[in-house]
């Protein structure tokens, strides 16, 4: 049995396809372009030297092309339309501590607009201290002092 060689293209194309779609994060789509046009090349009678380093050379620029240009507009897409959480709206924000934060169990709590957090810092923390909420991390908050007003 002897197949083809577009046949062969057409196989890997659509493996290609069938993992990027799978996966939804641009792995594989360059070399289904690539597959799909070493395809054409042997249907219009290319050698197999010239259908494998087409392949290979389509790949890469749609490799780059979509590095350069179409993957950053979908990475601001996604973060466009990220939901915030209520929790976002700390960071930044003042608090006071009202149990000592311990840098190294990564315990402690800190009071923020009338609400009680866990919350972790760099170093220790005396209570009373106020601080600003810099990140979340899971369900903590981490904080430094603040700074003198």
């Amino acid at each position: 049995m002897n197949i083809s060689l577009w046949v062969i293209w057409l196989i890997i194309a659509v493996f290609m396809l069938i993992i990027e779609l799978a996966t939804t994060n641009l792995v594989t789509i360059w070399f289904t372009v690539g597959a799909l046009v070493a395809m054409v090349m042997d249907i219009c009678g290319a050698s197999t030297a010239a259908q494998i380093i087409t392949m290979a050379v389509i790949s890469l620029v749609c490799f780059v092309l979509c590095m350069l240009l179409i993957r950053p507009k979908l990475e601001s897409l996604r973060k466009k339309n990220m939901q915030r959480t209520n929790a976002d709206r700390l960071i930044g924000r003042e608090g006071t501590v009202i149990v000592p934060l311990n840098a190294m169990e990564g315990k402690g709590q800190v009071k923020v607009d009338g609400q009680i957090w866990s919350a972790k810092a760099d170093s220790d923390i005396a209570e009373g201290i106020k601080v600003i909420i810099k990140s979340i991390e899971g369900v903590k908050l981490v904080v430094e002092i603040a700074p003198e007003t």
